[in-house]
Protein backbone atom coordinates (compact mmCIF):
# COMPACT_ATOMS: atom_id res chain seq x y z
CA UNK A 1 0.00 0.00 0.00
CA UNK A 2 1.32 3.55 -0.89
CA UNK A 3 -0.13 6.83 -0.86
CA UNK A 4 -0.04 8.77 -4.17
CA UNK A 5 0.38 12.69 -4.46
CA UNK A 6 -2.40 14.78 -4.08
CA UNK A 7 -2.28 15.75 -7.66
CA UNK A 8 -3.28 12.66 -9.33
CA UNK A 9 -6.32 12.45 -6.84
CA UNK A 10 -7.02 15.26 -8.22
CA UNK A 11 -6.76 14.13 -11.78
CA UNK A 12 -8.18 10.29 -10.91
CA UNK A 13 -11.49 12.28 -9.89
CA UNK A 14 -11.73 15.11 -12.15
CA UNK A 15 -14.39 14.13 -14.25
CA UNK A 16 -16.55 14.62 -11.36
CA UNK A 17 -18.16 10.69 -11.43
CA UNK A 18 -17.05 10.04 -7.78
CA UNK A 19 -17.06 14.08 -6.54
CA UNK A 20 -20.76 13.91 -7.93
CA UNK A 21 -21.42 11.40 -4.93
CA UNK A 22 -21.09 14.35 -2.44
CA UNK A 23 -22.13 18.16 -1.13
CA UNK A 24 -19.14 19.04 -0.24
CA UNK A 25 -15.93 16.78 -2.03
CA UNK A 26 -13.33 19.21 -1.29
CA UNK A 27 -14.45 19.56 2.68
CA UNK A 28 -13.49 15.90 2.90
CA UNK A 29 -10.23 14.31 4.40
CA UNK A 30 -9.02 11.74 2.07
CA UNK A 31 -6.16 9.96 0.38
CA UNK A 32 -4.99 8.50 -2.93
CA UNK A 33 -3.79 5.04 -2.29
CA UNK A 34 -2.50 2.36 -4.44
CA UNK A 35 -2.68 -1.87 -3.49
CA UNK A 36 -0.43 -3.86 -6.00
CA UNK A 37 -1.90 -6.43 -6.45
CA UNK A 38 -2.03 -9.29 -3.94
CA UNK A 39 -2.35 -7.04 -0.85
CA UNK A 40 -4.91 -7.38 1.35
CA UNK A 41 -6.64 -3.97 1.81
CA UNK A 42 -8.87 -4.74 4.82
CA UNK A 43 -8.84 -7.83 6.83
CA UNK A 44 -11.67 -10.11 8.04
CA UNK A 45 -12.82 -8.52 11.89
CA UNK A 46 -10.30 -5.34 11.23
CA UNK A 47 -11.27 -2.23 13.04
CA UNK A 48 -10.49 0.23 9.43
CA UNK A 49 -12.66 3.10 10.46
CA UNK A 50 -12.14 3.85 6.85
CA UNK A 51 -14.19 4.07 3.57
CA UNK A 52 -13.46 3.12 0.25
CA UNK A 53 -13.69 4.49 -2.99
CA UNK A 54 -12.32 2.17 -5.94
CA UNK A 55 -11.38 4.16 -8.76
CA UNK A 56 -9.03 1.84 -10.65
CA UNK A 57 -8.57 -2.02 -10.91
CA UNK A 58 -10.54 -4.77 -8.98
CA UNK A 59 -11.22 -6.02 -5.42
CA UNK A 60 -12.06 -9.22 -4.19
CA UNK A 61 -14.22 -9.88 -1.02
CA UNK A 62 -14.45 -13.06 1.11
CA UNK A 63 -16.07 -13.96 4.35
CA UNK A 64 -14.94 -16.71 6.76
CA UNK A 65 -17.21 -19.06 8.89
CA UNK A 66 -16.50 -20.33 12.57
CA UNK A 67 -13.94 -22.58 10.88
CA UNK A 68 -11.91 -20.44 9.31
CA UNK A 69 -13.22 -21.69 5.88
CA UNK A 70 -13.66 -18.80 3.03
CA UNK A 71 -16.76 -18.14 1.27
CA UNK A 72 -15.99 -15.93 -1.64
CA UNK A 73 -18.96 -12.76 -2.26
CA UNK A 74 -18.17 -10.89 -5.03
CA UNK A 75 -15.43 -8.42 -6.90
CA UNK A 76 -15.96 -4.86 -6.83
CA UNK A 77 -14.40 -2.88 -10.01
CA UNK A 78 -13.68 0.78 -10.97
CA UNK A 79 -16.39 3.41 -9.00
CA UNK A 80 -17.54 0.98 -5.87
CA UNK A 81 -17.58 1.88 -2.79
CA UNK A 82 -17.07 -0.41 0.12
CA UNK A 83 -16.75 0.03 3.91
CA UNK A 84 -20.21 1.34 3.77
CA UNK A 85 -21.64 -1.60 5.65
CA UNK A 86 -19.30 -0.71 8.44
CA UNK A 87 -19.49 3.00 8.61
CA UNK A 88 -23.78 2.47 8.77
CA UNK A 89 -23.47 -0.30 11.64
CA UNK A 90 -20.08 0.64 13.51
CA UNK A 91 -18.85 -2.64 13.35
CA UNK A 92 -15.92 -3.99 12.29
CA UNK A 93 -15.13 -5.55 8.64
CA UNK A 94 -17.28 -7.90 7.67
CA UNK A 95 -15.25 -9.30 4.94
CA UNK A 96 -11.79 -9.39 3.53
CA UNK A 97 -10.85 -7.61 0.88
CA UNK A 98 -7.69 -8.27 -1.44
CA UNK A 99 -6.44 -6.52 -4.84
CA UNK A 100 -6.70 -8.93 -7.72
CA UNK A 101 -4.47 -6.16 -9.86
CA UNK A 102 -2.89 -3.24 -8.62
CA UNK A 103 -5.97 -0.84 -7.56
CA UNK A 104 -6.44 3.08 -6.56
CA UNK A 105 -8.38 3.60 -4.30
CA UNK A 106 -9.73 7.11 -2.83
CA UNK A 107 -9.61 6.53 1.18
CA UNK A 108 -11.89 8.63 3.74
CA UNK A 109 -11.57 8.33 7.64
CA UNK A 110 -14.62 8.32 9.07
CA UNK A 111 -14.14 9.68 12.45
CA UNK A 112 -12.40 12.39 11.07
CA UNK A 113 -15.58 12.84 8.47
CA UNK A 114 -18.60 11.55 10.43
CA UNK A 115 -20.49 14.86 10.22
CA UNK A 116 -19.70 15.41 7.35
CA UNK A 117 -20.86 12.41 5.90
CA UNK A 118 -23.82 12.05 8.03
CA UNK A 119 -25.29 15.40 7.18
CA UNK A 120 -24.99 15.05 3.62
CA UNK A 121 -27.95 13.91 1.68
CA UNK A 122 -26.62 13.77 -1.07
CA UNK A 123 -23.64 10.78 -0.29
CA UNK A 124 -26.59 8.99 2.04
CA UNK A 125 -28.61 8.77 -0.86
CA UNK A 126 -25.26 6.74 -2.68
CA UNK A 127 -24.91 4.72 0.16
CA UNK A 128 -28.38 3.55 0.39
CA UNK A 129 -28.41 3.01 -3.88
CA UNK A 130 -24.87 0.62 -3.06
CA UNK A 131 -26.60 -1.30 -0.34
CA UNK A 132 -29.53 -2.17 -2.30
CA UNK A 133 -28.04 -2.92 -4.94
CA UNK A 134 -25.59 -5.41 -2.81
CA UNK A 135 -28.70 -6.72 -0.83
CA UNK A 136 -30.24 -7.69 -4.04
CA UNK A 137 -27.79 -9.41 -6.08
CA UNK A 138 -27.50 -11.22 -2.81
CA UNK A 139 -30.99 -12.22 -2.89
CA UNK A 140 -31.07 -13.29 -6.49
CA UNK A 141 -27.73 -15.34 -5.62
CA UNK A 142 -29.98 -16.43 -2.64
CA UNK A 143 -33.23 -17.38 -4.73
CA UNK A 144 -30.61 -19.44 -7.23
CA UNK A 145 -29.07 -21.63 -4.87
CA UNK A 146 -32.41 -22.54 -3.02
CA UNK A 147 -34.45 -22.75 -6.22
CA UNK A 148 -32.77 -23.97 -9.31
CA UNK A 149 -30.09 -26.84 -9.43
CA UNK A 150 -26.23 -26.56 -10.39
CA UNK A 151 -26.63 -27.06 -13.88
CA UNK A 152 -29.60 -24.40 -14.32
CA UNK A 153 -27.43 -22.24 -11.98
CA UNK A 154 -24.54 -21.85 -14.33
CA UNK A 155 -26.75 -21.09 -17.26
CA UNK A 156 -28.01 -18.24 -15.76
CA UNK A 157 -24.49 -17.57 -14.67
CA UNK A 158 -23.41 -17.85 -18.42
CA UNK A 159 -26.13 -15.86 -19.74
CA UNK A 160 -25.86 -12.83 -17.29
CA UNK A 161 -21.85 -12.64 -16.75
CA UNK A 162 -20.26 -13.61 -19.89
CA UNK A 163 -20.42 -10.94 -22.67
CA UNK A 164 -17.66 -11.81 -24.67
CA UNK A 165 -18.19 -15.58 -24.51
CA UNK A 166 -15.61 -16.55 -22.82
CA UNK A 167 -15.37 -18.77 -19.78
CA UNK A 168 -12.49 -18.66 -17.46
CA UNK A 169 -11.48 -18.30 -13.98
CA UNK A 170 -13.66 -21.80 -12.84
CA UNK A 171 -12.52 -22.08 -9.66
CA UNK A 172 -14.07 -18.34 -8.99
CA UNK A 173 -17.10 -19.12 -10.87
CA UNK A 174 -17.74 -22.17 -8.65
CA UNK A 175 -17.62 -20.48 -5.36
CA UNK A 176 -19.83 -17.42 -7.28
CA UNK A 177 -22.30 -20.49 -7.87
CA UNK A 178 -22.02 -22.51 -4.54
CA UNK A 179 -20.90 -25.69 -5.93
CA UNK A 180 -18.26 -27.85 -6.16
CA UNK A 181 -15.54 -27.78 -8.96
CA UNK A 182 -16.21 -31.18 -10.06
CA UNK A 183 -20.05 -30.09 -10.21
CA UNK A 184 -19.02 -27.46 -12.28
CA UNK A 185 -16.68 -29.33 -14.97
CA UNK A 186 -19.53 -31.78 -15.38
CA UNK A 187 -21.92 -29.46 -16.12
CA UNK A 188 -19.96 -27.33 -18.82
CA UNK A 189 -18.68 -30.98 -20.54
CA UNK A 190 -22.07 -31.58 -20.63
CA UNK A 191 -22.91 -28.58 -22.45
CA UNK A 192 -19.86 -28.98 -24.69
CA UNK A 193 -21.59 -32.59 -26.18
CA UNK A 194 -24.55 -30.60 -26.36
CA UNK A 195 -22.68 -28.35 -28.74
CA UNK A 196 -23.28 -24.97 -26.44
CA UNK A 197 -19.68 -24.16 -25.47
CA UNK A 198 -16.47 -25.72 -26.59
CA UNK A 199 -12.94 -25.90 -25.34
CA UNK A 200 -11.19 -23.08 -25.77
CA UNK A 201 -6.82 -22.46 -26.74
CA UNK A 202 -5.88 -23.15 -23.05
CA UNK A 203 -6.58 -24.87 -20.28
CA UNK A 204 -9.61 -23.98 -18.25
CA UNK A 205 -11.17 -21.61 -20.75
CA UNK A 206 -14.38 -22.62 -22.90
CA UNK A 207 -16.01 -20.54 -25.09
CA UNK A 208 -19.87 -19.90 -25.38
CA UNK A 209 -21.45 -20.71 -28.63
CA UNK A 210 -25.26 -21.07 -28.50
CA UNK A 211 -26.59 -18.74 -26.43
CA UNK A 212 -30.26 -18.92 -27.50
CA UNK A 213 -29.99 -22.69 -27.04
CA UNK A 214 -28.78 -21.96 -23.22
CA UNK A 215 -31.38 -19.62 -23.05
CA UNK A 216 -34.51 -22.24 -24.18
CA UNK A 217 -33.19 -24.38 -21.62
CA UNK A 218 -33.10 -21.97 -18.83
CA UNK A 219 -36.56 -20.45 -19.68
CA UNK A 220 -37.89 -24.38 -19.97
CA UNK A 221 -36.76 -24.54 -15.85
CA UNK A 222 -39.42 -21.43 -15.52
CA UNK A 223 -36.30 -19.23 -14.79
CA UNK A 224 -36.04 -15.36 -16.01
CA UNK A 225 -32.68 -13.82 -16.32
CA UNK A 226 -32.88 -10.14 -14.18
CA UNK A 227 -30.54 -7.63 -16.11
CA UNK A 228 -27.60 -6.94 -13.93
CA UNK A 229 -27.95 -3.48 -11.89
CA UNK A 230 -24.77 -1.12 -12.31
CA UNK A 231 -25.20 1.64 -11.10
Amino acid sequence: MKEQSRSLLETMTSDGTIRNHFSDWDRLEKKLVLYRKGEIVVEYGDETDKLFLLLKGTIRFTSQNDDYEEYFFFDATNDGLFGEVEYVLHIPSITQSQAMNNCYCVEIPVRRNRELLDSDIRFQTFVSRVLAKKYNDLRLSSVDIETYSVRTRVIRYLLRETSQNRIRNLGLIAKTLKCSYRQLIRVLQDFCAKGWIEHGNSKGVYLLKDREALRKEYEATGGVIHEKITD
